[in-house]
């Protein structure tokens, strides 16, 4: 698989997660690393310089080959992937420790070669979200295009920020379309991996790229999961106590969000998604 000119990449969009303080669970790497795993890929290229980490914060791993052992070093790889639908982007690292601005600046030179019709940056948080529940996904986005094709809001969040945050910013600065998609995960099982928090990432993460996704025995793992969070938490009942706490806190929460505002924003969404090449015909919606 071979990308021989960048004018040739079809409808590219770019995926962005990165390792550490913006990762609970491993719920957004795994997400994007889930790309590179599926589907044809090759590198881009990689910002591997040393002046980014602290290794003793984001230490370098011993690798085993035939030949002997070998170190791999903390970087971040930029992958070309050949999704059926569209390429992508696929960017995926740990968070650097040092000159962060001087980072984003080249990273998002990077991503500008390719003209990306919008960026994806993934997070994972820790919340008080129970195990039992649909993992929440909330997506925003700062640019009116975006908010308006997919109903997103904007942030209000004021506070100390990953490199997620300042990637974000880098690239609007740049004007360069961009949606922030955070899944909360259960703070009492933050050990990854997660494969209920993948789910939900990329599920919603295939609505926003409009593409759709394998995710083979993904369901089931994430049902595993929750099976086995559910009888380790029955051993404690101090525990089981509290879940059953969150779990009536957030059925509650979701009675109040039903309301006919959101039933309407949601029917929106499940027009504007059916809409195709004969979307023109018939009643004029706006």
């Amino acid at each position: 698989m071979q990308f021989e000119r960048l004018g040739d990449l079809r409808d590219p969009a770019v995926v962005i997660a990165f390792s550490g303080w913006n990762d609970a669970g491993n719920a957004a790497s795994d997400s994007a690393l889930y790309f590179l795993e599926k589907y044809p890929n090759e590198e881009f290229g990689r910002i591997d310089d040393e002046r980014y980490y602290d290794f003793q914060a984001t230490r370098p791993n011993v690798r085993r080959a035939p030949d002997g052992p070998w170190l791999q070093w903390p970087h971040t790889t930029l992958q070309l992937v050949r999704h059926p639908d569209r390429d992508l982007l696929v960017v995926v690292g740990p968070e650097p420790s040092l000159l962060w601005r001087s980072y984003v600046h080249e990273l998002v030179d990077r991503i500008k070669l390719v003209e990306p019709g919008m960026v994806v940056l993934l997070g994972a948080m820790l919340s008080d979200t129970p195990h039992s529940r649909p993992l929440p996904v909330n997506m925003y986005s700062f640019d009116s295009g975006l908010r308006d094709r997919f109903t997103l809001g904007t942030s209000e969040y004021e506070g100390p920020t990953g490199i997620i945050g300042v990637v974000n910013q880098f690239l609007m600065v740049e004007n360069i379309p961009t949606i922030s998609l955070w899944v909360s995960v259960p703070h009492y099982v933050a050990t990854p991996p997660n494969p209920k928090a993948q789910q939900a990432v990329l599920t919603q993460l295939s609505d926003a790229l409009q593409i759709s996704l394998e995710l083979d025995d993904l369901p089931a793992e994430a049902d595993k999961w929750t099976a086995a969070v559910d009888e380790l938490s029955q051993e404690d009942p101090d525990v089981a106590e509290y879940i059953e706490q969150l779990e009536e806190a957030k059925d509650a929460s979701d009675v109040e969000d039903a309301t006919g505002d959101a039933i309407a924003a949601e029917f929106e969404r499940y027009l504007r998604g059916r809409q195709g090449p004969d979307a023109g015909s018939g009643e004029n919606r706006g």
